[in-house]
C-alpha cells in the first residue's frame, strides 16, 4: 500500500474504486465502504483508494482540540496490505471552499479516475457540504462511474460512529467500543 499526504502527490493514471471520508478509528460502520471498494479492487483490476479527510488544520484553526481515535499513521498501518492507496487530504481552505461539482470533476475524475465511488448515505462534500450522494449520482453518467452508497450499520439499534466510539471509552465501556471498532481500541496504539 502507498500512503500519500495530500491529493497533488497522488500519481497513478489507473481506474479506481474510491471511498471517501474522515475514517475516524476505522470502525465496523467504515469496514463496509472499504470491504466494497476491496471487491472492486479484486473483480474489476482497479486500484482500490480509501480518501480520508484530515480534519486537524480545521480544528486548528479554530482553535479546537481534535480529539481521534487513531493517527493518520495508525489508519495507515491498519490499512497497510489491504488497500493500494491510503490519500490523506488535510482539509485546508482549498478543500473547504471547493466546489461541489469542481470536486467532482477536478478530484474525482481527474485526480482518481474513479470508476467507482463507494460511501455512506449520509456523505457530503464541497463548499457548506452542498455535494452530497444524489449529486454524485447525477454526475455519474457524464463521467462514467458508478456510484454506491452504503446504508450506515448499526449496533443495538445506534448508527456506529466515532461519537458513539469515544462516549463508550469516557464512560469506560472499552469492551463496547472494541466491539464498534471491530478490533481492541488500544492495539494500535502499542
Amino acid at each position: 500500500m502507498q500512503y500519500i499526504k495530500g491529493i497533488e502527490n497522488y500519481k497513478n493514471d489507473n481506474k479506481t474504486a474510491i471511498t471517501l471520508g474522515k475514517f475516524d478509528g476505522l470502525h465496523q460502520g467504515h469496514e463496509l465502504l472499504i470491504s466494497r471498494v476491496i471487491e472492486h479492487q479484486k473483480q474489476d483490476k482497479v486500484d482500490s483508494v480509501v480518501f480520508a479527510f484530515d480534519m486537524t488544520p480545521l480544528y486548528e484553526k479554530k482553535n479546537i482540540a481534535y480529539d481521534r481515535l487513531l493517527t493518520n499513521e495508525e489508519k495507515a498501518a491498519k490499512l497497510d496490505g489491504r488497500v493500494d492507496y491510503f490519500v490523506e487530504c488535510p482539509f485546508v481552505d482549498s478543500i473547504a471552499k471547493i466546489e461541489p461539482e469542481a470536486f467532482i470533476e477536478e478530484i474525482l475524475v481527474k485526480v482518481f479516475h474513479a470508476k467507482y465511488i463507494v460511501v455512506g448515505t449520509d456523505f457530503h462534500f464541497g463548499y457548506n457540504r452542498r455535494g452530497d450522494v444524489e449529486m454524485l449520482k447525477e454526475y455519474s453518467a457524464k463521467y462514467d462511474f458508478q456510484v454506491e452508497a452504503i446504508e450506515k450499520k448499526q449496533y443495538q439499534g445506534r448508527v456506529i460512529s466515532s461519537t458513539y466510539i469515544k462516549e463508550e471509552l469516557k464512560k469506560g465501556n472499552v469492551s463496547i467500543a472494541d466491539e464498534l471498532l471491530g478490533y481492541e481500541y488500544g492495539s494500535m496504539k502499542k
